[in-house]
């Protein structure tokens, strides 16, 4: 069944659309804060970050401040430092993840006086895997079942945006339709890009299609392509993973003819080379998208991953030209 679409008319006429709307003046002023004539949006996260870079991109007056803004790999140990804490003060309106990502962080929201606005809101979450060896507060338990990377099934990521400028435009910052004028553009690639990738790993039979990860971040990427995701390894620096799920994960790649398993860009690794040496796999690495990286954008790192994974699974180098 064919995915539905967060703008229906995507792509059918997003070329007609998008030619349109690119002579059009989008630019706006939005409304900000009294004291400085700034209006300063807080992202907690870097996907939150680059789709915000994306909405305001024709907006005057805006700062964005980015409150996790360091080399990370898994939220669940992170503390907020001093910085942060000014950077959530400081915000007219904060935007969140949601899905239970930013739950370490809910004493902090609660203190501030800005807006939050949830970009999970009304999106399909899928069941979270793994974690069940962090100690988790009580108020991250009651939101630790589901997974909180949606941002890497870029439908999903179109629906995150679509959320931020409607909820902006509740605050009255910003016109909705002046944001949707920007999303057309911008979507209109990553929908294009979705789609690519979409047909290509169609191409591959169901056996090929088979992941095993150590970090149990990419069950929407998967949902996203059809992939299975034959076992996810939630590890740590200091905690990695048991003599039983080493043992597991060997017959796995023995038993499914796996040719590659996948670390985490920022992860440890080390369980993963020992397994290699045990059984010839070979080892790529995904990034999340989670950390700051100016020299690329969303869909350049997004194909990264993916040109990783269809290359480990396939056994296949892609052409230059389809790279």
């Amino acid at each position: 069944m064919k995915k539905q679409r967060i703008f229906p008319f995507l792509p059918a006429a997003v070329l007609s659309l998008s030619l349109l709307l690119s002579g059009c003046d989008t630019r706006q002023t939005a409304p900000s804060a009294e004291d400085d004539g700034v209006l300063t949006i807080a992202a907690t996260t870097y996907p939150v970050y680059e789709l915000l870079e994306t909405l305001t991109s024709n907006m005057d007056h805006v700062e964005l401040t980015l409150v996790v803004d360091q080399q990370i790999s898994c939220l669940h140990d992170y503390t907020l430092t001093v910085d942060d804490m000014r950077t959530l003060e400081h915000a007219d309106v904060i935007l969140i993840n949601g899905a239970g990502l930013e739950a370490f962080m809910a004493d902090a929201l609660s203190a501030v006086d800005a807006p939050v606005i949830d970009c999970s809101k009304g999106i399909d979450l899928l069941p979270a895997t793994g974690h069940d060896d962090h100690d988790h507060s009580a108020a991250e338990d009651e939101e630790d079942h589901y997974d909180p990377h949606l941002w890497l099934d870029p439908e999903r990521y179109m629906q995150m945006m679509d959320n931020a400028a409607r909820g902006l435009s509740d605050l009255g910052y910003g016109n909705y339709d002046d944001y949707r004028a920007v999303m057309l553009r911008s979507c209109a690639h990553i929908d294009e890009r979705f789609l690519t990738w979409k047909d290509r790993f169609d191409t591959l039979p169901q056996e090929k299609k088979l992941l095993i990860t150590f970090h149990d971040g990419f069950s929407y990427l998967a949902d996203a392509y059809g992939l299975t995701i034959l076992r996810a390894i939630e590890e740590e620096a200091g905690n990695e993973a048991s003599a039983k799920d080493i043992k597991e994960i060997v017959e796995l790649i023995r038993e499914y003819d796996i040719p590659m398993i996948f670390v985490e860009e920022n992860g440890p690794d080390a369980t993963a080379k020992a397994i290699q040496r045990e059984t010839g796999v070979a080892i790529g690495t995904l990034s999340t998208l989670m950390s700051p990286d100016d020299s690329t954008d969303y869909v350049q790192r997004d194909e990264d991953n993916l040109k990783t994974i269809y290359e480990g699974l396939s056994r296949e180098d892609l052409p230059e030209d389809e790279k």
